[in-house]
């Protein structure tokens, strides 16, 4: 009469659990016939308790997937542990109106003295992907929205690009014309850092060494270079720069390419310009321009820039918290600069 009494109070336990859960709770036996259920089951289902013991747990499976939920069930028996059902698939329950709703599932063995059974812990979490789905509408708003001012800053800076080359056309004195055309070249960098942007799938990062092939490619036909004599290369690894840090890195290259194409090599002369992007994986980025042609004068030293680009190059590695280092020689001209992606995104 004892272990009868404590058997009882045991269940009184038990089924006090099941009926304070949150989550529906379904007990199966192993031929997956519903022997257990809970209160909150009857809700989130629409069936009654009566109903639903005896029968297969199917019933509360879409049907198009009760074929698939039989197979899944035989290979759980086959190694029945604590886990989640379906990890990584969406799954789905049906209820009694043959409504759908999206669910997450616990499955735990649970062994008795009679046989050995499977509990399932059901949560409905309609409510949960309604907000999900929310926040990725939102989300996509505000990318579509970030990619259209991308694209109206972009549209912007080209129109002033043109009215500085329309100004220039109506300017005699070449070199006014020519301080023109360099501004012209500066804003261009610019409007492509945000086009760049307008068209990645990353509204964020930049992949930079696309950028600087692009940016040289527009120089190349800004000057008439014929490729076949003066050639850029760009080497080195992957690199991605926030907008705050390739908008200044950007003017950067322009300056150096720009200052590359007019004095390394004169009327006719052949060589070929190397741009190498490196992350050196400490958070330190390095960014070289060479070229094998006539080289810089006796006096350039990287604190001492006598052009304006290259005054604007100073200023602009200052503004990167970055290094700059000038080499020079009978065998052309280098600059690199050294800076920090974090602090620049940041900083």
């Amino acid at each position: 009469m004892t272990d009868v009494a404590a058997l009882q109070r045991a269940e009184a336990r038990f089924r006090g659990l099941l009926e304070s859960a949150p989550d529906g709770i379904v007990v199966v036996d192993r031929g997956g016939t519903i022997v257990i259920v809970n209160s909150q089951t009857e809700r989130m289902f629409g069936y009654s308790r009566d109903e639903l013991i005896g029968n297969k747990i199917e019933l509360l499976v879409p049907v198009g997937s009760r074929g698939h939920h039989a197979r899944d069930r035989a290979a759980y028996s086959a190694d029945p542990r604590t886990r989640p059902m379906g990890a990584g698939r969406a799954l789905t329950g049906r209820k009694k109106n043959g409504g759908e709703f999206p669910v997450e599932i616990s499955l735990s063995p649970l062994v008795t003295d009679q046989e050995a059974l499977v509990m399932s812990i059901v949560r409905d979490i309609t409510d949960r992907r309604r907000a999900e789905e929310l926040i990725q509408a939102s989300l996509r708003e505000k990318e579509a929205l970030l990619r259209e001012i991308h694209h109206r800053v972009k549209n912007n800076l080209q129109i002033t690009s043109s009215l500085l080359r329309l100004q220039a056309g109506a300017i005699e004195n070449p070199e006014a014309r020519e301080v023109f055309a360099e501004t012209q070249h500066r804003i261009r960098s610019m409007a492509l850092v945000h086009e760049k942007l307008y068209q990645s799938t990353n509204l964020s990062l930049i992949d930079f060494g696309d950028y600087i092939r692009t940016l040289g490619d527009l120089l190349f036909q800004s000057f008439g270079i014929d490729p076949s004599l003066v050639l850029l290369t760009v080497i080195g690894d992957e690199v991605l720069l926030s907008i705050d840090t390739a908008v200044p890195c950007g003017l950067i290259v322009n300056e150096l390419l720009l200052n590359a194409l007019k004095h390394a090599f004169p009327e006719g002369g052949h060589g070929e310009i190397v741009v190498e992007l490196a992350d050196g994986g400490d958070g330190w980025c390095r960014l070289a321009v060479r070229d094998d042609g006539v080289g810089l004068p006796d006096d350039m030293t990287s604190e001492s820039s006598g052009t304006l680009g290259l005054q604007l190059v100073r200023g602009l590695v200052a503004q990167l918290d970055g290094r700059l280092a000038v080499e020079r020689g009978r065998g052309g001209a280098g600059f690199t600069i050294s800076f920090r992606k974090e602090r620049a995104a940041h900083g």
